[in-house]
């Protein structure tokens, strides 16, 4: 409780022009959780090249995408939609001493991993993050009486849990193979939650002037975010047809989603194609992982992963968390090219993952070319949000204001 009592309660802002930017800078904790993200992104890789780095670069490549990018990720992305999330009790924001202390609980346990410290060690320090995001989390929401958000509070607890279970498994020896595919599944779950109700809510409210809206189909996602949740649990219960039947149709239903979200009026709004196309990797790895479940003799689970993390993961955190430093216009947010290219180059590391991880080209290995083309397209990510970092953010942080009719 002690992050949450050094929060900051602040007064109902108002912002009667565009982007008008809050002043303090405790409304932007977002900030250093996306630089630590982007730049953990670029080092993770790297293990392949010089997998003597760390004892055991398989796990520590996939813990740390999935732990550490990815909660970086998660962790910025809820500090962003707590203020509104608690607009009734003032707009809580996270203030300065909670945002060192949360930092350096991330930074612990990324430590503790790559020094390959004792299990009790890299256990706590492994959870402190989680514990930290949902100790700021769950006091205000519930202040707010929020609860319907509370279960986004929970997140990052049973994150902690699954990490925690995760090394335990390792620590006794136990084939941590399902688990490692299952903890995939828990970030496609929350991209197919988040994802799949802020796509169609940018959309409708893009072209909502023109009266070219989309459905959100609930109930459709419901079911398929559903179907991602059983496909886990029948994984970890060493049931991996079941679990793979469950991925296919899961990915067949994202995919109607995906066609019912289509507009071609979206060629011209490059910050919603790339979130669009993102939640595309989504049914991708669905399908991949599925099929390899299924198939378990023709696809390898480990190289056909690569459509969840580097695709969907990578390309989903990518589109949502750059839409904080893209340039604004009524009603509108502007990708810039260098983060377009920084996109296209994260799915062009994914597809050289999946389709040419051993061809060789000018001597280079497929995958060292992926591994380059995925920092390349972490560091062109990262030249936006550096020349943003000491900037009072704009209002709403992760979308336009809408044009006045």
């Amino acid at each position: 409780m002690i992050l949450s009592r050094i929060s900051t309660l602040r007064k109902p802002c108002s912002f009667p022009v565009l982007n008008q930017k809050p002043r303090n800078s405790t409304t932007h904790p977002h900030k250093p959780l996306f630089l630590l993200m982007g730049v953990w992104a670029m080092l993770v890789p790297w293990v392949w090249v010089w997998p003597e780095l760390v004892d055991d670069p398989v796990f520590w490549h996939a813990h740390e995408l999935i732990f550490g990018v990815a909660g970086a990720a998660l962790g910025g992305y809820l500090l962003i939609a707590l203020p509104s999330w608690t607009v009734s009790k003032g707009r809580h924001r996270i203030g300065r001493v909670s945002l060192i202390l949360l930092v350096f609980a991330w930074g612990l346990g990324r430590a503790a991993m790559l020094l390959n410290a004792q299990v009790v060690v890299v256990s706590i320090c492994a959870s402190l993050f989680p514990f930290s995001l949902s100790t700021l989390l769950l006091p205000p929401l519930w202040q707010a009486r929020a609860w319907q958000k509370l279960p986004f509070a929970v997140v990052p607890m049973a994150l902690a849990a699954a990490d925690l279970t995760w090394l335990q498994m390792r620590r006794a020896g136990v084939s941590d193979l399902s688990y490692g595919l299952a903890s995939v599944l828990v970030f496609a779950v929350m991209i197919s939650v988040i994802g799949g109700r802020t796509l169609p809510a940018f959309i409708n409210s893009r072209f909502h002037g023109a009266g070219d809206t989309v459905l959100r189909l609930p109930a459709l996602g419901a079911i398929a975010s559903g179907l991602i949740l059983m496909s886990f649990i029948f994984l970890i219960a060493e049931q991996p047809a079941i679990s793979g039947t469950m991925m296919m149709v899961a990915a067949a239903l994202q995919l109607v989603r995906l066609v019912a979200w289509g507009r071609w009026a979206l060629v011209a709004h490059l910050d919603l194609m790339m979130m669009y196309f993102a939640w595309g990797w989504l049914v991708i790895g669905l399908a991949l992982l599925g099929a390899t479940l299924l198939m378990p003799g023709v696809y390898a689970p480990a190289r056909m992963l690569h459509g969840l993390t580097i695709g969907a993961m990578g390309s989903m955190i990518m589109a949502i968390s750059s839409r904080a430093f893209m340039a604004r216009a009524p009603g509108r947010l502007l990708a810039s090219p260098i983060q377009v290219a920084s996109f296209v180059l994260i799915g062009a590391a994914a597809a050289i993952r999946l389709l040419f991880p051993y061809t060789d080209l000018f001597g280079i290995a497929g995958m060292e070319w992926s591994v380059g083309a995925w920092n390349l397209g972490w560091a062109l990510y990262l030249l936006p949000l550096l020349r943003n970092l000491t900037k009072p953010p704009p209002y709403p942080v992760l979308s336009a204001l809408r044009r006045q009719i």
